[in-house]
């Protein structure tokens, strides 16, 4: 995965900037998606010796942008670069040699190679490569040579690399254990949308951990993990959802009904949006009514469905406005009074 991540960077522009204006053609057209056009001209350049060229087509077999998906010819190309100096193919190589795609795994080619890398300053071969110092792959295990490698490539704003800088702090790994600047690595990252330090943050918050309690934050950051099938982030949303907290009861209503982060169980869904809605949370009574209107996890109800979408309406939730006219349309002008009384009986 690592491996297709260094060619992604690569293809986004990593190197191209002061390239020849072809490379930024080739750029251009990868952006497209117009890999025909692309392959048109970094072919021949590849060819030619050009090793940004020939570490940008050896991403195109790596990912199979207008070729069929290669490893031996993305290694191929990678290693043409990576003997011309290039750190981005270098780090590919290395991390070729660590996994075994395309080439006879082997930890000493891999070092060397990353090695190279890691000291021009690439941050995917420094992630790399402390990620080995890390867990004593290949080579004996040194927590701090590994933080020392992770903040290098945090600090060029690596997102792996800044959340395994968190999990370095969080644990005391390799450095002194500091909650506070873990969970700043952890935000880092979360905000370039890794899941994993967003659920930690979602926590984090939750309880007060390296960071002042915040119930709003914790349910936005523990919501992204459960989005991106994050247990943690479910788990943290319902340790909040248990203490009353209206948003994270809808949030957790919202995980079983999509299945984030656990099986999908309507039933469910609609025992967490009825806790938040009837706390007056506007959300919760939107989903609780689009929940009896469509009669998932509960009876088909268009009255009880009038009534949650009149309750969440009359706070400004546009979304349950215009429920309203459609609901309405299959009702009578009785049952329309009944749920409007039953709406007024409820929110006193």
């Amino acid at each position: 995965m690592k491996f297709w991540a260094a060619s992604l960077l690569l293809l986004a522009g990593l190197a191209i900037a002061q390239s020849s204006q072809p490379l930024q053609d080739v750029q251009s057209a990868i952006g497209r998606k117009d890999y025909a056009t692309a392959l048109r001209i970094v072919r021949p350049l590849a060819q030619g010796g050009d090793p940004t060229a020939q570490a940008m087509l050896g991403g195109m077999y790596a990912l199979g942008f207008g070729v069929s998906r290669s490893d031996t010819e993305a290694v191929n190309w990678f290693r043409k670069a990576a003997e011309q100096g290039h750190p981005v193919a270098q780090g590919n190589l290395g991390l070729a040699y660590l996994s075994g795609q395309g080439v006879k795994q082997s930890y000493t080619e891999a070092l060397n190679w990353l090695r190279k890398a890691a000291d021009q300053n690439d941050p995917q071969a420094q992630a790399n490569l402390a990620s080995m110092y890390a867990s004593g792959k290949g080579i004996p295990k040194n927590p701090q040579q590994a933080v020392t490698l992770y903040r290098k490539a945090a600090d060029q704003g690596m997102a792996e690399a800044q959340y395994s800088l968190g999990v370095a702090y969080a644990n005391g790994m390799g450095v002194a254990k500091n909650e506070a600047e873990a969970m700043n690595w952890f935000r880092k990252a979360a905000e370039q949308g890794v899941p994993e330090a967003q659920a930690n943050l979602g926590m984090a918050y939750a309880i007060g951990l390296g960071v002042a309690k915040n119930p709003a934050e914790a349910v936005r950051w523990s919501s992204k993990a459960a989005q991106q099938g994050i247990s943690q982030g479910q788990e943290s949303l319902r340790g909040l959802a248990e203490e009353g907290y209206a948003p994270a009861q809808n949030e957790l209503g919202l995980t079983y009904e999509k299945g984030w982060g656990s099986l999908k169980i309507d039933a469910e869904a609609v025992n967490w949006y009825r806790k938040s809605a009837e706390q007056k949370f506007a959300a919760g009574q939107f989903n609780l009514g689009r929940m009896y209107a469509a009669g998932k996890g509960t009876r088909q109800s268009d009255v009880e469905a009038y009534k949650w979408f009149s309750l969440a309406a009359a706070q400004g939730n546009l979304d349950a406005r215009k429920q309203l006219v459609e609901v309405a349309k299959r009702l009578t002008a009785e049952q329309i009074a009944q749920a409007k009384e039953a709406a007024k009986q409820t929110s006193r």
